[in-house]
């Protein structure tokens, strides 16, 4: 009886402590917040495959260089992004080969990704010369809307279709200007000079029109080339310029943005199909996050080297005519209409006014 008495009693002084606002005895208390938080981050890269990744490029690996940013941008966001679970390593001056070697490379899984120029993909690919004309855009922000646009994803699902090779974000490369021992301001101040181009018909043909001798030259010879007045001169975006140190043989920088030079961050086909849905989602946004990270911190890092540059004793000619030269190198959109393809030529110049 007395045990009984005992139950009751309990019983009406928990109801009463609930009736009055009170709590009535709690269950065992719940694991701590920190240790669920970390057992759903487990969780949430538990199903992620182990992977080290090879990453090529053809620059420097300084923390200047433009490609060498992109990939270090790149590389860390999808290892942070899956836990520590896929790294990288990236492997610059051209220690895979040349960006045509690394296209190649891709087929017989030599590497799984690759900073290549849009430059490189439009020889393979006609339709990517719709970024490589003269004087195509206006500014940087320009050239990123339309390298962002619904236009250029069109492009890039072709290629994709077409050979395989996945563009998952462009980043820059910057706009390419002359290098050379005089100032360069009009057409005339180019006519037969001997210009060192890459082997591109695109540039080949710009630098033709403008009445200069356009030289197609292998890049490690360059610098001796100018050295021994081999070539008057020529041409880079303000990264390459400022740290292969050109501006110290050439006395003059001409800001002429005859060419936007775009860097794509490149998978190769059986890399990518062999990743999850999970996994091409992070790739693609890690991709386009360093993309835009790297292209603001180029605009910084340019007007840096612009500096730098002058200091050196490098005149930077800023008073250039680019109007004048955009006239003379308006043959050269008629001669890419077909390799481009018509269509998309004229949507591509509709959307940048």
């Amino acid at each position: 009886m007395k045990k009984i008495l005992s139950v009751l009693a309990a019983t009406c002084l928990g109801l009463s402590l609930v009736a009055c606002g009170g709590s009535a005895p709690a269950a065992a208390p719940a694991a701590a917040p920190a240790a669920s938080q970390e057992a759903a981050a487990s969780a949430d890269t538990a199903d992620f495959p182990e992977m080290h990744i090879q990453l090529g490029h053809v620059n420097p690996t300084t923390d200047d260089d433009q490609y060498h940013k992109f990939a270090t941008l790149f590389t860390q966001k999808v290892t942070d992004r899956t836990g520590g679970k896929i790294t990288f390593e990236v492997l610059g001056n051209s220690e895979l080969g040349g960006e045509q070697e690394m296209m190649t490379g891709f087929d017989v899984g030599t590497h799984e990704v690759a900073i290549i120029s849009n430059l490189a993909l439009a020889n393979v690919y006609g339709p990517c010369n719709v970024v490589e004309m003269p004087f195509m855009f206006a500014d940087n922000q320009k050239a990123w809307s339309f390298l962002d646009s619904d236009i250029m994803q069109g492009v890039k699902d072709s290629l994709y279709a077409d050979l395989g090779y996945k563009v998952l974000a462009y980043g820059e490369g910057g706009f390419r200007n002359v290098l050379s021992q005089k100032a360069i301001r009009t057409p005339d101040d180019i006519k037969a000079m001997k210009i060192r181009v890459p082997e591109s018909r695109s540039f080949i043909a710009t630098f033709e029109a403008l009445g200069a001798n356009p030289t197609p030259m292998a890049f490690a010879e360059v610098f001796a080339a100018v050295q021994q007045h081999v070539i008057d001169g020529l041409e880079l975006p303000i990264a390459s310029a400022y740290t292969g140190s050109y501006y110290e043989v050439c006395s003059h920088y001409d800001l002429t943005g005859h060419f936007y030079n775009a860097i794509g961050m490149v998978a190769g086909k059986s890399f990518w199909e062999g990743l999850s849905p999970e996994l091409q989602e992070i790739f693609l946004s890690c991709a386009q996050e360093a993309a835009q990270e790297q292209r603001e911190w180029l605009q910084g890092a340019a007007d840096e080297m612009l500096k730098k540059m002058e200091d050196g004793g490098c005149t930077i000619v800023r008073d250039v005519d680019t109007a004048a030269f955009r006239d003379k190198a308006a043959s050269v959109y008629e001669e890419y209409r077909d390799t481009i393809g018509s269509d998309l030529l004229d949507s591509a110049l509709e959307f940048l006014g």
